[in-house]
């Protein structure tokens, strides 16, 4: 995986202050760029973002934090921490909101005397009374699999375990993207749809420079035969887009918690279901990393610009987020059905 989150680091105490100073309208500059990571464990008063910042060697920073506010792309003029962790990357939680309000957050970094700052996240807080637990068993089957409804706005339903699990905290099988057996070796070499190498891609693959003699197709979702959630558990079973990832992670409260003793980060929707996923790690060279730390699951989405990558949901104990990673690892897969 070119780039595995292994850890996130402690929250420190932070103190909200307001500063004054010039601000970079956006993480525009070459020398400084900040990420902003999507808000997780929202409640009625508070919620957890952080981020994420790259400099040019030999550059420092003077600060780094978030800042807040219920306008958009705020700025440390508005309410804001700043953090003395410098672990990339960073976390920071955000106290004292009201109920039931939608927020804008952004990371940001200061140098010298200029701010950057990364994209503009946006969360809404609880309701007084909302939230509360759920119930991950499932409220209904399909082909002899549990799935929730979570009341998302697309109406998907998702399954209750992993391909290859029983119950909601097996961990189930791994998978190479677009691969539908658990396999003993994941890399370029065993992987089904490249000539040996990462840019000698036979399927998949947008830009030439990926593909086995200059090779290209129109393909960027999983077709049914390819797809570990269709192949396993029959038509009407799929492994989510990229769209349905951000829309579940989105639409509900995400918790790190322990289920039956396997570690794992839970989904909690505002009608009261709930999604558990464990924290299964990943396969590469046939050995299981970062099992009980982190997630890594697939989905069914190509990196159009770098194609020998998938798009892939992740999560360590501090937070979750998607990102791209190379097809030939073996992530667990979570499959989900149309309404």
């Amino acid at each position: 995986m070119e780039k595995v989150t292994k850890a996130i680091a402690a929250l420190m105490l932070m103190t909200v202050f307001f500063a004054t100073g010039c601000n970079k309208p956006e993480n525009q500059d070459d020398d400084v760029r900040v990420t902003t990571y999507t808000p997780q464990d929202v409640t009625q008063t508070s919620a957890r973002s952080g981020g994420d910042v790259i400099v040019t060697q030999g550059l420092s920073l003077n600060e780094i934090g978030v800042c807040w506010s219920t306008s958009s792309k705020p700025t440390v003029e508005d309410a804001h921490l700043s953090t003395a962790n410098w672990s990339e990357p960073y976390v920071c939680t955000i106290t004292g909101l009201e109920s039931g309000t939608l927020y804008h957050v952004r990371a940001y970094a200061l140098r010298g005397l200029e701010y950057y700052y990364g994209e503009d996240k946006s969360f809404t807080t609880e309701e007084n009374g909302g939230g509360g637990g759920g119930n991950s068993g499932g409220n209904g089957t399909f082909n002899g699999h549990e799935y929730v409804d979570l009341g998302l706005p697309s109406g998907t339903l998702w399954a209750t375990c992993n391909v290859g699990a029983d119950t909601p905290e097996g961990y189930g099988d791994y998978f190479a993207w677009g691969e539908t057996q658990p396999k003993t070796t994941y890399n370029w070499i065993t992987y089904r749809y490249c000539n040996g190498s990462s840019d000698q891609l036979t399927k998949y693959c947008s830009n030439s420079s990926y593909g086995y003699n200059g090779f290209t197709d129109d393909l960027t979702v999983l077709q049914p035969n390819d797809d570990a959630a269709t192949a396993n558990w029959g038509s009407g079973w799929c492994m989510p887009t990229e769209a349905q990832w951000r829309e579940l992670y989105q639409n509900t409260t995400a918790t790190w918690t322990t289920q039956n003793g396997v570690n794992g980060r839970l989904f909690t929707a505002s009608n009261g279901s709930s999604l558990f996923l464990p924290a299964a790690g990943c396969r590469g060279y046939g050995e299981l990393d970062y099992a009980g730390s982190n997630g890594y699951y697939w989905s069914s989405s190509l990196d159009t610009g770098r194609p020998n990558r998938a798009w892939y949901f992740y999560f360590p104990s501090g937070f979750s987020d998607g990102g791209r990673c190379g097809r030939s690892y073996g992530l667990s897969v979570r499959a989900v059905r149309e309404n």
